[in-house]
């Protein structure tokens, strides 16, 4: 998903986080003769740092050189301003974090002052930190006698007061959830200040328009980002914050129904054309809003047309100017996967196709448009549309049959990366990738069958363990070989789209998994993921084959990937206008939760337990609203005979069924959700 208007340049520098620097006892000491270089003198006006966990915190470090030796942070072991992190007592908490890259060089008796921002730690209290410069793969200055800086650290909870003091379970207007499980408790942390530091209005073509730029990087209205954002901002933020960006976009649709990939504040916009998906994208953001607001909003005038009927032109685009004739697949470039970076060339023109372009059919936009055709249908039918709806279903079911034959390998259990259109030999088994993010959303549109699917998932476990990642987020397993495409950011597998770990697509697949029969995994998934967050203290682009942080921090896609997978997923919540749907997933781990939706002002809220000699789960619920519906709680116990469980709902026992979903066994009853305690027993 990379911007390449923005200009890169020594970003690798500026962000790493893990250092080749081991710590000082285990620094072979450099001769004597080059004890020289490492002299400087630290300082700064800041003495105290007041901030609230989790934010970022911008200060000026004035850097002296004091020694003999001309410092520059390029070529070989280039010189970095860093710092350790230490508690009140002096104890180390983390040793390397973030690198600041000197802004020229700096000649003996020379200095400058460079300005950095610290992320703060997800956690309140008192620390140290503990500024040096570092000669990268050689030794930190203080382990020559070079003194470094200490400035003071307090770090106070956010001062978000909408759950504050407030009962779990009584009526209130916002979104929380507290987990056994601390770093789900950080995640919550994150997501809130991510969606915090990239809400934007503006006054635009359509009116006052309001929405989340794409991460620190990216300041604009990104339409592939902004529809994942929106799985976890409609518990935060109101109606104008989930529609009103959508019919800014359409309103800078273009006559033959195409949109751009992103429009700014200044009323620019762009299309990557060598991505198929910006239609389809539109198209699933609007069902999202429908769920919500009701078929009113998809009547309504944009500049002269309905809205609906501009989600309509949009996959008309689609069809029209990217169908194969000869597959009845979907084309677009040779990239990695989602990705929008083509085969062929080493600059910004890498995202615009042009006469050099590879031409190919992948899983990824298949699964797009398919998902984006139903939910197209779903509104039609909801318009009393019939016959369009109907004309879109079977579109749907033509390409779900045309992407079983020519994409699905029976023999692998996945789902090929893409199908070549224009000919091209690659010396290396390209069948043999796993592409995460085509088969991850060829589960969660339903191309994939639930055989398929089931293969799908144990296909992306078992290439973590393989590929020895840190999470299951990383998107291309093998990744291409060195070389084989030619920009600087994907040349080398494991880095950006060509292999990297993106939670953007890792979310999406935890969330399948809770969805699929794979609760379990999908909660160790979710927990490694969180883990690697919590120590990059934020939710960054994509991550190094270790979990370290690149590319732009804050990344709202992350966010509201992830915290779908938290909220639907593992606490198993969901409210639309017309029900609640509820599945907790806990098993045996305690949690509490209250989700609201500002745009239905509509709640819901639970406490789940289960007692300490594991024969019980005990739950409260509350809702304000009206609909009764059906619950379905993932057994901790796996199967049993319905006969050694009862169900008490307000003391009355209530008949239950179970449902298998793989190793998933679910206790299921129907009932209202208002102000009920449920008592599940083994006997």
């Amino acid at each position: 998903m990379k911007r390449w208007h923005r200009k890169i340049g020594l970003l690798a520098a500026l962000v790493l986080m893990a250092a080749s620097v081991p710590a000082p006892d285990a620094i072979a000491k450099e001769e004597a003769t080059d004890t020289d270089f490492y002299s400087c003198k630290l300082s700064s006006k800041t003495k105290l740092i007041q901030s609230q966990e989790g934010r970022s915190y911008s200060l000026s470090i004035r850097l002296k050189n004091t020694g003999q030796k001309t410092w520059q942070s390029e070529g070989p072991y280039p010189v970095l301003l860093s710092y350790h992190l230490m508690d009140s007592t002096g104890h180390c908490l983390q040793y390397d974090n973030r690198r600041y890259s000197l802004s020229q060089r700096i000649e003996p008796k020379d200095s400058i002052t460079l300005p950095v921002t610290v992320k703060i730690p997800l956690q309140t209290g008192n620390f140290i930190l503990v500024f040096d410069l570092v000669r990268e793969g050689k030794a930190w200055f203080e382990d020559y006698g070079s003194k470094p800086l200490q400035i003071e650290l307090e770090i106070s909870p956010n001062n978000w007061t909408d759950f504050k003091d407030q009962k779990i379970l009584s009526p209130g207007s916002y979104t929380y959830f507290k987990s056994v499980h601390p770093v789900l408790n950080d995640i919550y942390t994150l997501i809130r200040l991510t969606l915090e530091e990239n809400a934007i209005t503006f006054r635009g073509r359509s009116g006052l328009v309001s929405g989340f730029a794409a991460g620190s990087d990216y300041p604009q209205f990104w339409l592939r980002d902004a529809q994942t954002i929106l799985m976890v901002s409609k518990y935060f933020y109101d109606h104008d914050y989930l529609a009103s960006w959508i019919e800014e976009h359409l309103f800078f649709q273009s006559k033959d129904g195409s949109l751009s990939d992103w429009i700014n504040i200044r009323g620019q916009s762009d299309k990557n054309t060598t991505e198929t998906d910006q239609e389809a994208s539109a198209v699933l953001a609007a069902g999202q809003v429908f769920d919500l607001i009701g078929t009113e909003w998809l009547e309504k005038d944009i500049n002269g047309e309905t809205l609906i009927s501009r989600l309509e032109r949009a996959l008309g685009y689609v069809l029209s100017h990217s169908l194969d004739p000869d597959t009845g697949l979907l084309k677009g470039a040779h990239t990695a996967d989602w990705g929008d970076v083509d085969l062929v060339d080493q600059d910004q023109k890498a995202v615009y196709t042009d006469e050099k372009t590879r031409w190919t059919s992948d899983i990824y936009d298949q699964s797009m448009f398919y998902s984006a055709s139903l939910e197209l249908c779903r509104m039609l039918s909801a318009l009393g549309e019939d016959e369009k709806a109907v004309n879109w279903k079977n579109r749907a079911a033509s390409l779900r049959l045309n992407t079983d034959k020519y994409l699905w390998q029976e023999s692998k259990g996945y789902y090929r990366i893409h199908r070549h259109l224009t000919p091209l030999d690659h010396d290396f088994d390209e069948d043999a990738m796993f592409a995460l993010g085509g088969n991850t959303l060829a589960v969660l549109s339903g191309i994939a069958d639930r055989k398929k699917t089931s293969l799908i998932i144990q296909e992306a476990l078992e290439r973590q363990n393989q590929f020895q990642m840190s999470t299951i987020s990383a998107t291309l397993l093998p990744p291409y070989p060195k070389n084989t495409f030619r920009h600087p950011l994907m040349d080398d597998p494991y880095e950006y789209q060509n292999g990297a770990q993106w939670d953007w697509f890792g979310g999406r697949l935890i969330t399948a998994m809770f969805q699929n029969g794979f609760s379990l995994e999908a909660r160790d998934k979710l927990l490694e993921i969180a883990e690697k967050n919590r120590e990059n203290r934020g939710f960054y682009e994509w991550d190094t084959r270790d979990g370290v942080g690149k590319g732009s921090d804050l990344f709202c896609g992350s966010a509201g990937v992830l915290g779908q997978a938290v909220i639907e997923g593992y606490y198993g919540v969901s409210i639309t206008r017309t029900g609640v749907r509820l599945s907790p997933k806990l098993g045996q781990d305690p949690g509490k939760i209250h989700v609201f939706v500002p745009a239905l002002k509509k709640f819901l809220a639970y406490e789940y337990r289960f007692d300490s000699e594991g024969k019980k789960i005990i739950m409260d619920i509350n809702s304000d609203h009206e609909a009764s519906g059906i619950i379905r709680v993932l057994s901790p116990w796996g199967k049993t005979k319905k006969e050694a469980l009862s169900v008490l709902l307000n003391g009355k026992k209530t008949n239950f069924r179970f449902e298998h979903f793989l190793d998933d066994v679910y206790i299921v009853f129907e009932t209202g959700f208002s102000g009920l305690h449920i008592e599940i027993s083994l006997s």
